[in-house]
């Protein structure tokens, strides 16, 4: 790419990298790769599952379910009703989020198998393509998208990436399990460019539940993307740069879109979550958890007076001293301080609604003093938290955590995630866990092995069936 201006060179790095994802086959992918995509597949749908009762998702898939119309595409809850795959995938993904239990990647500030598994899964579901389609189309849509995110980079998240990278990871998803032409493809990424949504990041700061439902609003866009594109109706191979570095004002990082294609799987630096908030927390809670461990008397936080917390740029700005939202909460610092410290973790309830009101939640979020840290550290710890607890007789607990577990320096154990999958999902589809189990193993084989020539739907079938 020598000689060219930066916009030329996004242009020829996206057509390199279309045209190289389209002649991908599940055989060109490494066994370790698919299995790791499994795993986000099962990590998200459990994601989906847990959030099945929350009241504002059930007012909304009761709205959806009774339009219709009627299909052969699931929702990820307890009466596995089927609808058309545009009306499953937009439910699911509305609930995919919603606890932040879905996994992210590591490497830029996107979530892409949020974007790219509810309609994906869902097509597949209904269009009865097989297990291999979907881990194949799976990978290489989280490719594409995580490396939109890589190349185009915002130093002050302003445009939350939930709302401008959505419909680029759908019509992916769409594209590659379709298996659109690479000019098709690129015609339709270009057109999807333009169609993300303006969704402030603000949002989630303050805890504005639509900032739940713009990995849902893409997938409308998505289809529309692809389908101008085969009617002739398409931007630019250079249109991506044109959007975000242009005109929003991204920083331009052209090369991340091409190297290490075929060796650097995106989905290998993606991260799975415990903890029921912004993953810009977790070390933050880790720090917690490891002065509760050597000072289990500090559990409840009585007598606490000050939390004392240097962290990243990014969990600096998680600052809300008040949530009034559950969202609100899972990216408030203050509150996830608070909390781990009366708890004694970062689960679901240390964020759950009754957790804003607790007053002795409430007291602790007012004493959380945070501080950038001296300088910034190198990935992957550029996410640090340096944690100091002053207790009222003036003793000072401290604990740091330089990377949260999860992310790809610190992997959890394959155990440890299936358990996790399993907590979330078993009562809902008792054969989830089993399932992606026995396909993660059989990934070992050959890549036309019969459980992956096995249909997608009948894999679902399998989640909910406890025999």
């Amino acid at each position: 790419m020598k000689n060219m201006t930066p916009r030329e060179a996004a242009g020829q790095g996206l057509r390199e990298l279309v045209t190289w994802a389209a002649r991908q086959e599940l055989s060109d992918i490494p066994v370790d790769v698919r299995q790791k995509t499994l795993m986000i597949i099962a990590d998200d749908l459990a994601a989906i599952i847990s959030a099945e009762n929350e009241p504002q998702i059930v007012a909304a898939q009761t709205k959806i379910t009774a339009r219709g119309p009627s299909g052969s595409a699931s929702l990820f809850r307890q009466d596995r009703a089927k609808l058309a795959p545009l009306q499953a995938a937009l439910a699911n993904a509305l609930a995919a989020s919603w606890n932040e239990l879905d996994e992210g990647y590591r490497k830029a500030v996107c979530h892409a198998g949020l974007y790219t598994l509810p309609i994906l899964l869902a097509l597949a579901e209904s269009e009865n393509l097989s297990t291999a389609e979907v881990i194949r189309a799976s990978t290489l849509a989280y490719e594409v998208t995580a490396r939109f995110a890589r190349a185009w980079r915002f130093s002050t998240l302003t445009i939350h990436p939930h709302a401008l990278f959505n419909t680029v990871g759908a019509t992916a998803a769409i594209g590659f399990l379709r298996r659109l032409p690479a000019q098709q493809m690129l015609d339709a990424l270009s057109n999807a460019s333009t169609l993300g949504a303006v969704g402030p990041y603000n949002q989630a700061l303050r805890g504005a539940l639509i900032r739940n439902a713009w990995a849902a609003a893409g997938i409308f866009n998505s289809f529309q993307a692809i389908e101008w594109a085969e009617a002739g109706i398409a931007g630019l191979a250079e249109t991506p740069h044109d959007v975000y570095h242009e005109t929003l004002g991204s920083e331009a990082h052209i090369q991340e879109l091409t190297v290490g294609l075929g060796v650097d799987w995106a989905v290998s630096s993606g991260y799975h979550k415990i903890y029921a908030c912004c993953q810009y927390a977790h070390s933050s809670i880790e720090a917690m958890s490891e002065i509760l461990l050597t000072h289990p008397e500090l559990q409840g936080g009585a007598d606490v007076i000050k939390i004392e917390l240097k962290t990243h740029s990014l969990g600096v700005s998680l600052d809300n001293q008040e949530p009034l939202t559950t969202l609100g909460a899972k990216f408030s610092m203050p509150h996830a301080l608070a909390a781990s410290l009366v708890y004694g973790h970062g689960g679901a309830q240390a964020f759950g609604t009754e957790s804003i009101s607790d007053q002795r939640v409430a007291r602790l979020r007012q004493q959380v003093e945070i501080q950038l840290t001296d300088k910034p550290l190198p990935w992957p710890q550029d996410r640090p938290a340096f944690l100091t607890l002053v207790t009222t007789d003036g003793h000072r607990y401290s604990a740091n955590c330089l990377s949260a577990r999860g992310g790809p320096d610190r992997p959890f154990s394959n155990e440890d995630l299936w358990a996790k999958i399993d907590e979330l999902s078993s009562s809902t589809a008792p054969g989830l866990t089993r399932t992606m189990q026995a396909l993660h193993s059989d990934c070992n084989g050959e890549s036309d092995c019969v459980a992956l020539a096995k249909p997608w739907r009948a894999v679902v079938d399998q989640f909910f069936n406890l025999a």
